[in-house]
């Protein structure tokens, strides 16, 4: 990394939105900010780009559910078991003569499971604040939490649809789109969609057909809000997304509305339903010039035997993140226990 220090320094430093603001042209500052999360340090873009252009940097085909069930399937090699549908509602905890160890958790069914190590992938919030009751926050995270930036939540869309989009070329991170007129849910008001079709990937579409993906920065508190208390009305606000989604698709592509044969909408509140996302968060925190570095400590203090991984520990996120911060508690849980960590390449 020594040879990107000095280009570390100095965009590292400056957001994708103070780029941005340097640009005369409208439309090209329109176009930076439109790239990425506008509050991101520009480095992470410079270096996402530049691993892209090398060939460094690549899309998995199937998506995320490949690359989740490889590491499913490596651990169970390994010897491991998985138990699915079972919610922890607390991390156990025990004093102990070095201080307070994690020893174990409690499931939302009353089960304890004991444990020498307690490793926590969850949402870093309700593990922090929820599960260890915020008795082992510290400095660090108490800053982060307190001011830090997160992804934003989102509406997100899956449509299917018979046949091509006509003279769409594919693009790593797909097309931003106007609307016609502003989506306005809660209190934001949207311009622009972001239009993911996944012509390069045949796993996501019978063959014949096209699966595209929508994200659309939401309100996370309207949707929740909506979501708990009038669940008829909720429905509906759904449907007028996915409405005005698939009209500015006809403007577009005249005639691709009647091609549809499939729309699922997902919002903040089904983020937080099925993942427990802090604000409903698709992505945990960003990686502002504040926190460039995009290290978070892995352990809290005052307890041992405990660890955190994945994009709640690692801002910029995405799913390499998860991965690798896994990777490095192995390091540390070996370095504990005076043992060296041994890697091997599964075989085929």
């Amino acid at each position: 990394m020594l040879p990107f220090l000095r280009p570390y320094r100095k965009w590292g430093r400056v957001s994708g939105e103070q780029v941005a603001a340097r640009f005369r042209d409208p439309a090209l500052a329109e176009v930076f900010r439109a790239l990425w999360p506008p509050e991101m340090n520009f480095f992470f873009l410079i270096a996402t780009m530049a691993r892209m252009s090398d060939h460094r940097d690549g899309y998995p085909l199937g998506g995320s559910l490949p690359m989740a069930r490889n590491v499913e399937q490596r651990y169970l090699e390994l010897g491991g078991e998985l138990r699915y549908r079972a919610r922890v509602e607390k991390i156990l905890v025990e004093p102990g003569p070095d201080g307070d160890r994690a020893v174990g958790v409690r499931l939302i069914d009353g089960t304890e499971e004991l444990a020498d190590v307690v490793v926590s992938a969850a949402d870093g919030h309700a593990t922090i604040f929820g599960m260890l009751g915020g008795r082992y926050v510290g400095d660090t995270f108490a800053k982060i939490y307190q001011s830090g930036t997160t992804f934003p939540a989102l509406l997100f869309l899956g449509i299917g649809i018979d046949g091509t989009l006509e003279g769409y070329e594919p693009a790593i991170s797909g097309l931003s789109l106007l609307f016609a007129e502003p989506l306005v849910a809660g209190s934001l008001s949207r311009e622009r969609f972001t239009l993911h079709p996944y012509t390069h990937d045949p796993h996501m579409a019978p063959e014949g057909g096209t699966a595209m993906t929508v994200m659309i920065e939401a309100d996370p508190d309207y949707w929740c809000d909506l979501r708990d208390t009038d669940r008829e009305r909720y429905r509906a606000e759904k449907q007028r997304v996915a409405d005005a989604v698939i009209a500015e698709l006809e403007r577009r592509w005249p005639g691709v509305s009647r091609r549809v044969e499939m729309v699922d909408v997902a919002t903040p509140a089904t983020t937080v339903r099925y993942t427990g996302n802090w604000k409903g968060s698709f992505e945990g925190w960003l990686a502002t010039p504040e926190y460039a570095s995009g290290e978070l400590p892995r352990t809290l203090p005052g307890l041992g035997g405990f660890y955190m991984v994945g994009h709640w520990v690692a801002p910029g996120g995405g799913l390499p993140s998860g991965v690798m911060t896994a990777r490095q508690v192995q390091q540390l849980i070996c370095r504990a226990d005076g043992v060296e960590l041994r890697a091997g390449v599964p075989s085929p």
